[in-house]
């Protein structure tokens, strides 16, 4: 007993000395999200967590503002702070609210909701273990006891053998059912149908540049989410947090490009995008998130990536976008 005394004591002031000494310089080497953490004591009342949707933009456009910059600008009597950082989701989101100090003026957390995040192409993607390594300095655990995961490396570091083989598996579980007979019950064999056909829905056979983005836009979202969805379980998070520090949470469903997905995949796959914004709109709103449901509100021209899918809108569609979650809060 003694022994396991001095142990737990030793430790103790190891950590002690860890975090009075170099803690902070291997957060700041390790850890940009805390940085955006700490930016929202900043004087801001309403923040605005994204990804690359917030800030891209197109080289014609005359307006480049960044889509929070525009809500800020149309919520005159509020100020929004920007806690977007490239390849986030909500697992992401989660920790970067959960580590904004106590002494803040939040009221409102704007959480982009990405439906590609859902989908196993994302959560296993090659960015995950550059931010899951991030996340471990986010932990609400000793100092010390973060650093020795980091110098372990308890994070996922993938072969990209074992990572294609991930997202492969997760197409395969992700299982989705349609209205109608279907040959076709998980993104794994509809993308091999099309892919192994070239031809799309309607009997056409397009380029194969066409086939490919067809097969990247059923990969992206063709699924059912549920509640053993991890995003999901993700989103249930924020609520919970949001509850406990008293935020309002608002959920910011992006836009995707339904105009070419109903043009080279069809109304089965738009079908299943829509079943799944009603999902997510029918499971939160009833917990007091507000919604904003923008799956449609961008049209294909404002689109600026042409040949994978991407939530990358020109200005037309980033002020849409802003216009939408402003007038929500109002």
């Amino acid at each position: 007993m003694l022994k396991l005394l001095v142990v737990i004591l030793v430790l103790a002031a190891l950590d002690i000395l860890y975090y009075f000494t170099l803690y902070q310089k291997d957060i700041e080497e390790n850890c940009t999200l805390m940085a955006l953490s700490e930016r929202a004591a900043d004087g801001v009342d309403i923040v605005y967590l994204g990804e690359s949707s917030n800030h891209t933009y197109s080289d014609s456009d005359t307006d480049k503002r960044f889509i929070c910059e525009m809500i800020d600008d149309l919520l005159p009597n509020h100020h929004v702070g920007n806690l977007a950082k490239d390849a986030c989701h909500a697992g992401v989101y989660y920790d970067i609210l959960r580590n904004i100090p106590r002494s803040n003026g939040v009221k409102t957390a704007i959480v982009t909701v990405n439906l590609r995040s859902f989908t196993s192409e994302w959560i296993y993607s090659n960015l995950e273990p550059a931010l899951r390594k991030e996340q471990i300095m986010m932990k609400k655990a000793p100092a010390l006891y973060k650093r020795t995961l980091l110098a372990f490396k308890a994070y996922p570091q993938w072969s990209e053998k074992e990572r294609s083989s991930l997202v492969r598996n997760g197409f395969k579980r992700q299982t989705f059912s349609l209205p109608h007979p279907s040959p076709y019950h998980n993104a794994n064999d509809w993308d091999r149908a099309i892919g192994g056909s070239f031809t799309l829905f309607n009997g056409t056979q397009p380029s194969m540049d066409t086939i490919a983005l067809a097969c990247h836009y059923i990969k992206n979202f063709a699924c059912t989410l549920d509640d053993n969805n991890p995003r999901i379980k993700d989103l249930d998070k924020i609520v919970r947090l949001c509850k406990q520090r008293g935020w309002q949470p608002v959920f910011n469903i992006l836009a995707e490009n339904v105009d070419q997905i109903d043009s080279i995949c069809g109304p089965d796959l738009l079908g299943l995008m829509e079943r799944n914004t009603q999902y997510i709109t029918n499971r939160y709103e009833p917990k007091g998130v507000i919604v904003v449901n923008n799956l449609k509100e961008v049209r294909d021209a404002d689109f600026r990536d042409r040949d994978f899918p991407t939530e990358h809108y020109r200005q037309t569609g980033r002020l849409s976008i802003a216009k939408n979650v402003a007038h929500s809060i109002n």
